[in-house]
């Protein structure tokens, strides 16, 4: 099965990775440990197109978010135990005479690794009994394959008598020796064992992240179906303040959803939480939206906020000429591509935009694959494709009140010709300035 497709632009336009704390990953970003956020990261960079992986990991996030309120993991015990488990100095043997020569060594002279030992056992131990415990707390949690696997990881660890019981019965002081028999289980014997544990530990961290965010702002999991549409009900943006929430509708009858509207109307806002939630949906996150059902896509591409490449020599126009040209190649090869371009053919004359946003719009209607939001300021372009019933027309409006534009973010069917660039040039002083 292909992967889900997606490039470097289409993540920057969308904020699903930014670094800094405006962004989709930093709005998840709850782990609890650096590993926990290592693991979020990557279950970010892998949206998917297999049903039953998806399926897996929205049974991960709904089990958490419906059955645990707090999850008691300790930030300092787990980083601890990732430092001592990783550290290269590990034992490569035992024996009774390792075991004596090394208590008797470090009862007279302990060093920084003996403490790091003892602090890391210490730790181990406490980790041990807290999967343990959450094991004994969600016994149904055994159906989800995250959390089987944790217990499992567990019972191979505790098979060892010592280990099995240091997790029944905890001892706060050990004997020397006994530190020096359990670093060697910990670390050589068991150490794919414990790395597992703690890897599968990190995925819990992330995953409870989703959950209580998800939980917190009222996210909803999306239904996949066979039939081919995309349908958003109260969809929103979760980066913003306040968000209005709107339906967005792609099916097979209309592949195509035109928007009009005004600068500052909302439609880049718009295209983004429809983009933002179709990729969580591909990483079996819950999304911003009341209902979603769809189709499991191939791939997602936006072209919202392109630049110049400066560095190919490239102007804005054709930088947008490449992006719809890498939309032609993968829709050769992809049946079910989300396609978003806001504001067509922005960066050339008005002659030029229209003729190319009318025949590129055209074709995309005309291709009976893929769905695609386009939006465009040349608002003569969306009149003379008023009669293609495979588009599905909708605007964002605005009104003058008191000589200023007020807007109210909602989707409306039809056509819109509104326009305020020459109320923000007035509202500027530009025009005062200039005399």
């Amino acid at each position: 099965m292909d992967p889900f497709y997606t490039d470097k632009q289409t993540l920057s336009d969308l904020q699903l990775l930014d670094d800094g704390p405006d962004s989709v990953f930093a709005c998840f970003n709850k782990t609890i440990t650096y590993g926990g956020e290592d693991a979020l990261r990557e279950l970010f960079r892998k949206p998917l197109t297999d049903l039953n992986q998806l399926q897996q990991r929205s049974a991960t996030i709904r089990f958490l978010m419906d059955q645990v309120d707090e999850l008691r993991l300790d930030k300092t015990t787990v980083d601890f135990l990732d430092y001592y488990l990783k550290s290269p100095e590990r034992p490569v043997s035992f024996s009774v005479y390792r075991g004596i020569r090394n208590t008797v060594k470090f009862f007279f002279s302990p060093n920084q690794a003996f403490y790091a030992k003892r602090r890391g056992i210490a730790e181990m131990v406490d980790t041990l009994m807290f999967i343990k415990q959450f094991g004994e707390t969600h016994p149904e949690g055994n159906n989800i394959p995250l959390l089987a696997d944790l217990q499992e990881s567990l019972h191979k660890l505790t098979q060892h008598p010592i280990l099995k019981k240091l997790v029944n019965a905890p001892q706060r002081r050990l004997k020397r020796y006994t530190l020096e028999q359990i670093d060697f289980l910990l670390r050589k014997e068991y150490y794919q064992e414990t790395l597992t544990l703690l890897d599968q530990l990190y995925f819990l961290d992330a995953y409870y992240a989703v959950a209580s965010t998800s939980r917190a702002r009222g996210f909803t999991f999306p239904t996949f179906q066979e039939k081919e549409n995309l349908s958003l009900e109260g969809v929103f943006h979760p980066l913003v303040s306040n968000p209005v929430a709107n339906a967005v509708i792609l099916d097979t009858d209309k592949r195509v959803n035109f928007i009009t509207g005004a600068n500052m109307s909302g439609k880049s806002t718009l295209m983004k939480a429809t983009g933002i939630a179709v990729y969580l949906a591909h990483i079996g996150f819950p999304v911003p939206a009341s209902r979603m059902e769809t189709c499991i896509l191939d791939g997602l591409i936006t072209t919202i906020n392109l630049a110049d490449n400066i560095n190919d020599g490239y102007s804005h126009f054709y930088s947008e000429v490449k992006r719809v040209k890498l939309v032609a190649q993968q829709i050769h090869q992809s049946d079910r591509l989300l396609v978003i371009f806001d504001e067509l053919f922005r960066g050339t004359n008005i002659k030029d935009a229209y003729d190319g946003s009318l025949r590129i719009i055209q074709a995309f209607s005309g291709l009976g694959k893929g769905f695609f939001m386009v939006s465009t300021h040349i608002v003569e372009v969306a009149q003379a494709l008023s009669t293609n019933g495979k588009i599905a027309f909708n605007y964002l409006p605005s009104r003058m009140e008191k000589e200023r534009p007020v807007f109210d973010y909602q989707l409306r069917g039809g056509i819109t010709d509104d326009r305020i660039g020459l109320w923000i040039l007035q509202n500027e002083g530009i025009f005062e300035l200039l005399k």
